[in-house]
């Protein structure tokens, strides 16, 4: 379809020049913008396809939440029933997946990345223990986020239970143009990020607990 425009194009343009009708001009400029939609409509339904293609790939994993990540390039996914991690990733949208997997009690850290700033962090050696993502610095405050006025990453940072890679890091957002923390696109992102914040804040504090009950079983 894209080389038919293509041609008419050049023939109305050549038709203009050679007669100088205005005519032809005008049909020249109305197969540009038919040039322009047509392309649209194409990137929109090769990106349909590459999502419907991409949720097809990840249902074959065992899950019941999941997040994928814009350039449907990765994906963090939960199976609340046996209780697993999984962190997918690929090189491009023609591969597989390559799959890592984690028992919930693997996971040891948790937080929000506003700019590559550590914001509300959740740690299994709580707020004054042991942190790999605090590494020591100072944490992000509601405040500091709230003086942002463009975002140019959003990320969930996590720590987990792997020698060869312990950090994971899922990109809800990243642009060097950066995106306005008063606009709309930015809020959904945020409360998506913000929701799987909690769910594995939840999922690290649930760990705490049962530990704290077995052990106190166990001295009793």
């Amino acid at each position: 379809m894209s080389l038919i425009i293509c041609v008419l194009e050049i023939v109305y343009l050549f038709l203009w020049m050679e007669s100088g009708n205005n005519i032809f001009f005008f049909v020249a400029l109305g197969i540009f913008l038919w040039w322009i939609i047509e392309r649209r409509e194409e990137e929109k339904r090769y990106q349909e396809k590459i999502e419907k293609d991409t949720i097809e790939k990840l249902e074959r994993i065992p899950h019941n939440r999941r997040a994928v990540s814009e350039d449907c390039l990765s994906a963090i996914l939960l199976d609340d029933y046996s209780k697993t991690f999984y962190y997918v990733k690929r090189k491009d949208v023609e591969s597989n997946f390559k799959k890592k997997s984690y028992a919930f009690d693997e996971i040891y850290e948790c937080a929000i990345s506003v700019n590559d700033n550590i914001y509300s962090l959740i740690s299994k050696g709580g707020i004054h223990g042991w942190s790999i993502l605090n590494d020591d610095e100072e944490l992000y405050s509601d405040d500091d986020v709230d003086e942002e006025d463009v975002i140019n990453k959003l990320s969930l940072k996590l720590i987990v239970d792997d020698l060869s890679n312990p950090l994971i890091e899922f990109v809800f957002y990243e642009d060097e143009r950066g995106i306005d923390t008063e606009s709309e696109e930015f809020e959904e992102i945020w409360e998506e990020c913000k929701n799987w914040h909690k769910k594995f804040s939840i999922i690290i504090k649930r760990d705490q607990r049962e530990k704290v009950a077995v052990n106190s079983w166990v001295h009793h």
